[in-house]
Order: C-alpha cells, then sequence, then structure tokens
C-alpha cells in the first residue's frame, strides 16, 4: 500500500484555512490512512496556529509545522515539496487555503499516482482544470476525447499532486536556476512577469524547458475561491470551475503518445500540425493571437493579421478552437501564413473577424455586461 500525504499550506486567512480543513475532513478516504501535514508561514496571527493545533483529523496522523520566522511564498511551498522524502511519502496532494477540493479527489490521486509514476514527460499531476486562459484571459476549453485526462506544459498551484522523482528533478533544475527572471523562450510574457515570489513561474519555465508536461483532469477536482492574499488583490469568481464528485468512478487516463489534447504553456494545441500534414517543428500554433512573430518557424496558425500570405484560413465557429482546423471549417478568421512569402495585408482597421472573434470568445455576455465589466477592468487598473 503507498503512503499518501496532503499539505495544507497557510498564512494569514483564518475562514480560508478553516473552510479547506473541513472539506478536506468531508472527503472520501476509503480504509486509507492519510498524513496531513498543516504548513504555516509565520504571519504574527497564533489564531491560525491555533485552529491548525486544534483540528481533529480523522484519516490518520496531522503534523503542524509553523515557521518562527517569514518563509515568503516562494521558500515556503517549495520546502513543502521536501516533507515526500522527510515522511516517506509516495505522493502529496497540495492545497494552497483558498482551495476548494473536491470530496472525491482523494480516488483520483491513487489512480493517477498509479498510472503516472513512472512517466519521464511527466512533471505533476494537476487536480484543477482551466477553463479560462489565464495568460490572456480568454475562455479555454480542451479538445475533447474518449479519455479522461490530457496535458499542459503549465504547471498548476490550485490543487496539484507531486511526486517524489518529478520534484526531485525540478528542485535540481531551479537550484541552477533560481535567480529572477522576466523573460524566457516557450513562457508567456504574463507568466516571466509575475512577482519574483511566485514559484510557479518557476515550475512553467521548467516545464518549457525540459519539455515536460502536467496532467489535467477533464472534470476538475478541485476548484479557486482566489481569495485576497499575496498574489490576489481582489477577489474573483473567475477562475471557479464545476467539480466532479463521483468517489467511485474509474478513471481511463490518456498517455502522451496517445493523447490529441496536448497544450504549451500559451494553452495552444501542439498536435494541430498532424491535421495540416506539417511538422511541428516548422508550425507556430497561435490561435489566441499572442505568441511574437515566431521567426525561427516557416508557417505559423493565427488569428491576427500580419503581412504574409496567407495559404488557407479556417472559421472560427466550433468549440474548441482547434476544432475548425481538424474539420476543416470554411472562413477567414483564422489564417495559416507562409512566413517565407511576405504580401501586404492592407486591412489594418478592427475587421468583422475581428468583432466576431472577440463575439466568439464571450458569446454568452450581454453587451451591457461587457460594458460593466470593462469599467470595473479599469477601475482596477487605475487602483494598482
Amino acid at each position: 500500500m503507498r503512503n499518501y500525504g496532503i499539505v495544507v499550506i497557510g498564512y494569514n486567512r483564518k475562514k480560508s484555512m478553516e473552510r479547506l480543513l473541513e472539506t478536506l475532513d468531508q472527503a472520501e478516504y476509503g480504509n486509507t490512512n492519510v498524513l496531513l501535514i498543516i504548513s504555516l508561514d509565520y504571519a504574527n496571527m497564533p489564531e491560525i496556529v491555533d485552529t491548525a493545533e486544534k483540528y481533529v483529523w480523522r484519516h490518520g496522523r496531522k503534523i503542524v509545522n509553523a515557521y518562527t520566522e517569514k518563509q515568503g511564498l516562494r521558500k515556503h511551498i517549495l520546502s513543502c515539496g521536501e516533507y515526500m522524502e522527510k515522511y516517506d511519502l509516495d505522493a502529496i496532494a497540495v492545497f494552497e487555503d483558498d482551495i476548494f477540493p473536491s470530496p472525491a479527489f482523494f480516488n483520483y490521486m491513487c489512480q493517477a499516482v498509479e498510472f503516472y509514476k513512472d512517466t519521464e514527460e511527466i512533471a505533476g499531476i494537476s487536480l484543477y482544470t482551466h477553463l479560462w486562459n489565464v495568460n490572456y484571459q480568454h475562455p479555454f476549453q480542451p479538445l475533447p476525447s474518449k479519455y479522461d485526462t490530457f496535458f499542459m506544459q503549465y504547471a498548476q498551484s490550485w490543487g496539484q499532486i507531486w511526486l517524489p522523482k518529478q520534484w526531485k528533478d525540478f528542485r535540481e533544475w531551479y537550484e541552477e536556476n533560481h535567480e529572477p527572471f522576466w523573460e524566457a523562450e516557450g513562457v508567456p510574457s504574463t507568466v516571466c512577469h509575475w512577482r519574483n515570489s511566485s514559484w510557479l513561474k518557476y515550475h512553467i519555465r521548467y516545464c518549457v524547458e525540459k519539455k515536460k508536461y502536467f496532467v489535467y483532469p477533464y472534470e476538475s477536482l478541485a476548484t479557486n475561491f482566489t481569495e485576497i492574499g499575496t498574489h490576489n488583490k481582489y477577489k474573483t469568481a473567475l477562475y471557479q470551475v464545476p467539480l466532479q464528485t463521483d468517489s467511485q468512478k474509474k478513471y481511463n487516463f490518456a498517455s502522451l503518445e496517445d493523447s490529441q489534447a496536448v497544450y504549451d504553456a500559451f494553452f495552444e494545441n501542439e498536435r494541430i500540425a498532424q491535421d495540416l500534414n506539417l511538422s511541428p517543428d516548422d508550425l507556430c500554433v497561435d490561435l489566441y493571437g499572442s505568441k511574437p512573430v515566431p521567426v525561427e518557424k516557416k508557417y505559423w496558425l493565427t488569428t491576427r493579421k500580419e503581412d504574409y500570405r496567407a495559404i488557407k484560413t479556417y472559421g472560427l465557429s466550433l468549440r474548441p478552437q482547434e476544432l475548425n482546423i481538424k474539420l476543416d471549417v470554411s472562413g477567414k478568421e483564422i489564417k495559416l501564413y507562409d512566413l517565407e512569402i511576405p504580401e501586404k495585408n492592407r486591412d489594418k482597421t478592427l475587421s468583422m473577424y475581428q468583432y466576431f472573434d472577440y463575439y466568439y470568445r464571450l458569446t454568452h455576455a450581454k453587451w451591457k455586461a461587457l460594458v460593466v465589466l470593462l469599467l470595473e477592468r479599469i477601475l482596477i487598473r487605475l487602483k494598482r
């Protein structure tokens, strides 16, 4: 029987901590004893330490580790990976205090660890599922498949599973690459410009540089309250996602080789090249229109209007967006450019296709709601 642990990470949000502990107590663990580690950074709030000490964990042993000096977010979370070696654990589920796990998360955890534990290309296992491209604030939907999992070159911090070998490889890389950085090839600029207190930007960069992936479930096993904290100045429900709650579910896991739902750090599907009969080395997939001009590629598949010859165009009607390429939907919203053939695109105004692009991505929003949302975002920027 494997040894599993849960790490709860807290700082100064007492109510969030209480909610997370109550939710974990209600989860299904079968007959498995699970080690609970509550790791608290110094917050000068003894009531949080008191809450952790008094909490009764009914599913195994409990350990409270409260630092007497402030560690900072990056140092604190990175240190939590060391609990696996210290307590001889085969895997840990890691939750910051504003995360809300599904009562069925442990069933998924056990099955996923068994399936992916020896896969070299896997850097970790996510419990959360993105429905929003957090890099560029657009909806995201992975390509449907017969499997229960897909892959992203995007490490996770909103409920994740770490395994000893994967974590050890990352920490060895991190020791040589822990200096602050503001740009990195293949990493979205938004990620690169996260604060230096972020540990996640390093884990994402590691995935990109080492060509490793996180496993993601199609149905999320955790959701995010995004409460005010070190990196959040405003509470939002933007990252709330539906939860899968079947604790008896038998999962059909995808291998990296078989999956057609494999995404890079920009949330772009890396397998589209197969549908275009092109080499992945020659194609830049940029359906969100967020990547820089790919000077080292021959072809560019994008929703942007640029001064190159479009050798093929597609509509932007089906969801997810790459399905328009796979099923060859006619239209002009998506363009496949040959970067070796410059050709002046004289239409530089906001075209009907760009309007259509906005409508496609925000199809359920009414115009009055969009105006209110825009004003809200402007006020937030002004306050910052």
